[in-house]
């Protein structure tokens, strides 16, 4: 049976999780098998029938009770995944961890649009509740992070690139 996928978004840093200590913190609320994937806040677990917003709300107050950190959580079931990927237009670019999906927890509010600026490299699309960029000149000295996406569209998001996402979608299998 696939498994759900959360996106715990800030992890790292003053914000450094142990990926042990947070299987167990997660298992132990009832969201049973847990596994996570890089020290970077991707984590599958059984939903148990609970929805994507309790499941959130679920992680997120766990974490804020065990590590005393409040950080946003994005929650995508195994065929979401799929669909995203499937859905990318950057998918084929030679460099996987160059092109990443922004995971929106919810889709922008008015029929927002997105507009790259004109002297930005990079190309950005925005597709519901996802954002996919593609970074020509990669990512690190990029003006267009994650916040960016959030500032401009209204919405909280956390990105993940392309080579994380096929393999959370093969660890949700």
């Amino acid at each position: 049976m696939p498994r759900t996928v959360a996106l715990i978004r800030g992890v790292g840093g003053p914000t450094a999780l142990k990926m042990p200590a947070l299987r167990e913190v997660l298992a132990s609320a009832g969201l049973g098998e847990v596994d996570t994937l890089q020290v970077a806040g991707n984590v599958v677990l059984d939903d148990a029938g609970r929805s994507p917003g309790e499941i959130a709300t679920l992680i997120r107050e766990s974490v804020r009770e065990a590590f005393e950190f409040d950080l946003p959580v994005i929650v995508r079931s195994h065929a979401e995944l799929s669909d995203t990927r499937a859905r990318n237009p950057f998918a084929d670019a030679a460099e996987g961890r160059w092109v990443q999906t922004v995971f929106l927890a919810e889709p922008p509010v008015g029929g927002t649009t997105l507009e790259v600026p004109a002297h930005y490299p990079e190309e950005a699309v925005l597709d519901g509740r996802e954002v996919f960029v593609r970074y020509p000149e990669g990512i690190g000295g990029s003006k267009l992070q994650a916040g960016w996406f959030e500032k401009n569209l209204g919405v909280t998001g956390t990105a993940r690139n392309a080579n994380t996402v096929s393999k959370l979608i093969q660890m949700s299998a």
